[in-house]
């Protein structure tokens, strides 16, 4: 099998020339971005709130956090994205989402790997969960596939049923904050037979996109409340306060 895939290869790869995941231009690897997309890119560095990760306009002490984390301790344990929510990364989350090109949790997977923790021999990384109705219906879930691969990549355990989406939640477009956590605040609960497993755990919440927080606060709440020690979100991509979040017609992967 081998063999026979090294021989086909070269002749999927001049038939099925490679693209850019953003704006699906022919690239020489089929992970890379074009040149115009590589640009346009805000890869998430330090320094950064050690919480929320949102970008600080200087160096700052190891450990610092933002003037809301300080006033507003939040319940997660830190976020960690790859790159900056804006209309270019949102392009790879709906190709992903619903364009179906899963081979992008690949390529998002090891842009997340650099953001793992040293030390993480009993860290256990687990998707956002969706609706059966919707897994059903989609055939896969992006934040399973991007999870999957990054414990892979990190050599970490992985759990695809931690949690447990108990219904079904309205599209959270156009709605605000209070509205968001409010459609999805009862949405989730651990998965009563991975109790144990949860209890006093070191988990990686995995999800495409991080906008208002108002899904991934539900999943941390449920996996808390349920004896999780630690929980910390791992996103593709990471909305920046103050900044304007994109539309377009494919949809909404606002969470």
């Amino acid at each position: 099998m081998t063999l026979l895939l090294k021989i086909a290869k070269p002749v999927l790869d001049f038939a099925l020339p490679q693209r850019c995941p953003a704006c699906g231009e022919i690239t020489p690897d089929g992970f890379s971005f074009c040149p115009i997309c590589w640009e346009k890119i805000r890869f998430m560095n330090r320094p950064w709130c050690e919480s929320c990760a949102l970008p600080f306009p200087f160096q700052q002490a190891d450990g610092a956090l933002c003037a809301d984390c300080l006033s507003n301790p939040p319940m997660h344990d830190g976020i960690r994205a790859a790159v900056a929510y804006d209309s270019t990364s949102r392009q790879i989350a709906l190709r992903l989402k619903y364009g179906g090109k899963i081979g992008l949790a690949k390529m998002i997977a090891r842009h997340l790997v650099r953001h793992l923790p040293e030390d993480r021999s009993d860290i256990i990384i687990a998707p956002v969960p969706l609706h059966w109705t919707r897994l059903w219906s989609r055939s896969f879930n992006q934040s399973a596939l991007i999870g999957r691969e990054l414990a892979r990549l990190g050599g970490t355990a992985y759990c695809a049923d931690l949690l447990i989406r108990t219904k079904r939640t309205p599209s959270l477009r156009g709605l605000s904050l209070k509205e968001r956590r409010t459609a999805v605040g009862t949405a989730f609960v651990a998965n009563p037979a991975r109790q144990k497993m949860i209890a006093g755990a070191r988990l990686l919440l995995v999800d495409d996109v991080f906008t208002t927080g108002a899904t991934s606060n539900g999943c941390v709440k449920a996996l808390k409340k349920s004896g999780a020690s630690w929980v910390q979100i791992f996103c593709w991509a990471r909305a920046l306060r103050g900044e304007a979040l994109p539309e377009n017609s494919f949809g909404s992967v606002r969470t």
